[in-house]
């Protein structure tokens, strides 16, 4: 037994001298560092220095690499130079070769590095070098060169250093995503003008997407859309040809897209453009038609910027089921004051099924494991039964807008306590 013990003693120091070599930093060795400039998900762009502040000896090499899927970047040290910015006809080209040494005393600059390339650089003098992106001047870093021999965060270290930023960011756009509700105002008219945020305010990611993504709307109300990125531009884009290339050969923006196009209507035909929209600016388009329309920032392609909008014929009423307009709007209508829907098409938007008694000609709807029966009519070959009523049974819970005719429905999810105003 005393053997044994001792051999698994010896065991555990031997692997503890191999993991402590693996992660000991070795002052006569030079070290090579990694540092993702931006990162992107199909969502967002997260538009940081991944770790920001980076530890190294003097004579490692740090190794830039652009993480992003479709967003280019730049590193520059401006070592108390003026700073560059994308005015500047040689911010794009490097300064110096990738791979090169630099000793802190002279401007440096990566020039575009694209997606997934990288610039690497050896930093031979102890200090602290700022740097950023040129294209986004929110992103900085900074790399802390030491004397050779001086104590350091190891790899692993600053790794899960650069991860715990990463998350954080990330857990942060999550409180973005998902359904919103539609925000409107009245005009004089009669007519409504819903608006729609394109991405964020914030100021380290880009929340590359429309909220809402899908808003409902009826004939003759429009849209208002307003650019909240505090950097980056956005577009809004309507029946874009398919031979129309939105960034040509060099990468530039093609000029067709940068002003307005189509008027300020739209019936559902024709190439709509908002133009450029840069931080704070608005775009307003009225809807003269019903349909169901798609559109899409075409900068952001990679990032599945796009948007619906479903457009009904007044006076009909608009469904949103669970935070989802849905296009159909269960055909619903008025009878004695209260709300029927189509329940084939009520059911099918709730992501339930439905089946029939025909001896009793009850209706047994399920939604979620639960279900509940209800009485149903027949109305030129469409089965309608009491919307309220079904959503009830199912324990979900329901509200009714007056202005914007819309009946929202959330049924499986918690809700605030069901209200029906004006139904009755």
């Amino acid at each position: 037994m005393k053997k044994t013990a001792l051999a698994m003693v010896l065991t555990f120091a031997a692997v503890w001298l191999m993991i402590s070599s693996v992660f000991a930093a070795d002052a006569a060795t030079p070290e090579t560092w990694q540092v993702s400039v931006g990162k992107e998900t199909a969502a967002t762009s997260l538009d940081s220095m991944f770790p920001k502040v980076i530890f190294v000896h003097e004579g490692d090499k740090v190794v830039f690499t652009n993480g992003a899927i479709a967003t280019p970047h730049t590193v520059t040290f401006l070592a108390g130079q003026t700073p560059l910015t994308s005015q500047d006809p040689t911010y794009a080209i490097p300064s110096a070769p990738s791979g090169g040494s630099w000793d802190g005393k002279s401007l440096l600059n990566s020039g575009i590095v694209a997606p997934k390339q990288s610039y690497e650089v050896t930093f031979t003098t102890s200090g602290a070098y700022s740097y950023y992106c040129i294209l986004h001047p929110m992103m900085v870093g900074t790399v802390v060169v030491l004397p050779k021999g001086q104590p350091i965060p190891s790899k692993v270290e600053q790794a899960a250093a650069a991860k715990a930023q990463e998350n954080d960011l990330l857990f942060q756009e999550s409180m973005l995503q998902g359904s919103h509700a539609a925000q409107y105002v009245a005009n004089k008219d009669g007519s409504l003008t819903y608006k729609v945020d394109l991405g964020s305010q914030n100021m380290t990611f880009s929340h590359n997407r429309m909220s809402p993504e899908t808003l409902i709307v009826s004939q003759g109300d429009s849209v208002s859309w307003t650019n909240l990125s505090p950097y980056e531009p956005h577009w809004v884009t309507f029946n874009k040809p398919a031979d129309l290339v939105f960034l040509t050969e060099k990468g530039e923006f093609n000029p067709k897209f940068m002003p307005p196009a189509g008027g300020k209507e739209f019936n559902g035909t024709g190439f709509t453009n908002s133009g450029i929209l840069m931080s704070t600016q608005s775009y307003d388009l009225k809807f003269t038609k019903a349909g169901t329309y798609t559109y899409e920032c075409y900068l952001h392609s990679g990032s599945l910027m796009k948007g619906t909008v479903i457009v009904l014929p007044k006076g009909a009423v608009k469904l949103i089921v669970n935070g989802n307009a849905v296009a159909n709007s269960a055909g619903a209508q008025w009878k004695n004051g209260d709300l029927n829907v189509s329940i084939a098409s009520f059911t099918k938007a709730m992501g339930g099924k439905f089946v029939v008694d025909n001896k009793s000609k009850m209706y047994t709807i399920t939604v979620n494991g639960k279900s509940v029966k209800t009485a149903g009519y027949i109305l030129k070959g469409t089965t309608y039964a009491s919307a309220e009523n079904i959503v009830q049974g199912l324990g979900g819970s329901y509200s009714w807008n007056g202005a914007t005719q819309s009946l929202t429905v959330t049924v499986g999810a918690p809700a605030p306590a069901a209200s029906m105003d004006h139904m009755h």
